[in-house]
């Protein structure tokens, strides 16, 4: 009988301690002395990763609200564990991380109750990573810290990885985490652009150049069906790349067989560098503008007819265009760097490119009801190089939605630039100042 009292008085004493702990404000993880360990009782069952979000509803890339995501599988939740235990210790308080806007939680689980919490701070700016886990806090490796970010973006990646893949990528140092998404791709017929043309050729053109950096060439497979396989790598971009970190691994397969493959940058910026590390002029021996000239179809009526046009004259043709909605001629008084901007701002990181350019701009042209040119003036002063001239212009604005600003007369700030003597002047930035 006193047994038993002592031990109510105890299990009384275990749960007054418990409630004090976690009810009596802002408390103070204390460094573990003992490493983190996870186990699983069961064969693993499943080669995906599924992310569940917080609200139970698809996650949302573009929203900065907290999350929680669960991970089901036993070698990702294995890797993050290993890069918490060789992270650097931090004596602080559990609640400065709570309480940060940019804290979310990760729950590592085998689907049968057993779990880990963790609450993840990502400070982008300093490329500095914090996980609170159990009595642990400590600095993890930045890398880590990526590859959580990346879970969280995914849903249902696959971590079968083809062991043609793994060598391929392994040979030039880098690490293959798991697929993204696979994807049955029409190759374009030629690598040949023609003006008023989405730039998807360019895009070909451009990665089969990194492709043949490391031996593989995949011209031979232009106006086939082939398979396109994204996939997420644990090493970041090269310095030159910077501030862009993320690279995604791209293989393209004939038949079942490795045809091509490069790095990619993903949304925003798409285009990175070969396996080998080197970006298109160092593989080429050629900046972009001389390049492309080899891949565009100066012949084209249309590209004849602007690169005869004057500064001024191609202004008036563009916003022409988009007042009458005519995409080809919108395409056509662009540089072709900027029109490529098209093919990855805004993507989603699970294809290869933006189909068109729709997917790229909510507020773009295609929202734009009518644009009446008003005035045109020419900056002096602007301390541009000599190919590149600077205009202020006018134009009388009227929006399907206001998005980013209102019906009205808005400024507007123009860059044009000569990308060859062949193009003639072309639009290479549209800007609200100067």
């Amino acid at each position: 009988m006193k047994k038993n009292s002592a031990k109510v008085i105890l299990m009384l004493l275990f749960t007054f301690l418990i409630i004090c702990t976690q009810g009596c404000g802002p408390y103070r993880i204390k460094p573990a002395n003992n490493e983190l360990k996870y186990s699983e009782s069961k064969k693993e069952s499943t080669k995906s990763l599924n992310i569940i979000p917080e609200n139970g509803s698809e996650f949302d890339i573009y929203e900065d609200k907290r999350r929680i995501c669960v991970i089901e599988n036993k070698g990702i939740i294995n890797e993050i564990i290993n890069g918490i235990n060789h992270g650097k210790v931090e004596n602080m308080e559990a609640g400065d991380i709570l309480k940060d806007d940019r804290t979310y939680k990760s729950i590592l689980t085998t689907g049968d109750g057993h779990k880990i919490d963790i609450y993840i701070l990502n400070d982008t700016l300093h490329e500095k990573g914090i996980a609170a886990v159990g009595n642990k806090v400590v600095e993890v490796d930045y890398d880590i810290i990526r590859y959580i970010d990346s879970i969280k973006e995914f849903k249902n990646v696959n971590l079968d990885i083809k062991n043609d893949v793994f060598a391929l990528f392994k040979k030039y140092g880098w690490t293959v985490d798991f697929m993204i998404n696979t994807m049955e791709v029409k190759l374009p017929q030629s690598f040949m652009h023609s003006a008023g043309e989405y730039p998807v050729k360019i895009y070909w053109a451009y990665n089969n150049e990194l492709s043949k950096d490391i031996g593989f060439d995949f011209k031979d497979c232009l106006g086939k069906t082939v398979t396109a396989e994204i996939y997420r790598l644990r090493e970041p971009l090269p310095e030159f790349l910077k501030p862009r970190k993320e690279a995604r691994g791209i293989v393209i397969r004939d038949k079942g067989s490795i045809a091509g493959a490069y790095i990619d940058a993903g949304r925003h910026d798409c285009f990175a560098c070969s396996l080998n590390r080197k970006n298109l002029e160092q593989v080429t021996g050629k900046s972009f503008d001389k390049w492309v000239q080899s891949f565009i179809n100066y012949e084209d009526r249309t590209e004849i007819k602007i690169s005869k046009m004057k500064p001024e004259e191609v202004i008036k043709e563009y916003f022409n265009a988009v007042n009458k909605h005519d995409r080809d001629m919108i395409f056509s008084c662009l540089t072709m760097k900027n029109l490529c901007s098209y093919l990855s701002s805004n993507m989603d990181n699970r294809y290869l490119y933006n189909k068109n350019e729709k997917d790229a701009f909510y507020d773009g042209y295609g929202n734009i009801k009518s644009a009446k040119l008003i005035s045109v003036k020419r900056m002096e002063n602007t301390g541009n190089p000599g190919n590149v001239l600077e205009y202020e212009v006018e134009t009388d604005y009227k929006f399907d939605k206001p998005i980013t600003v209102s019906d009205g007369v808005q400024p507007r700030f123009i860059l044009l630039r000569k990308e060859s003597e062949k193009s003639g002047w072309k639009i290479d930035g549209i800007g609200t100042g100067p």
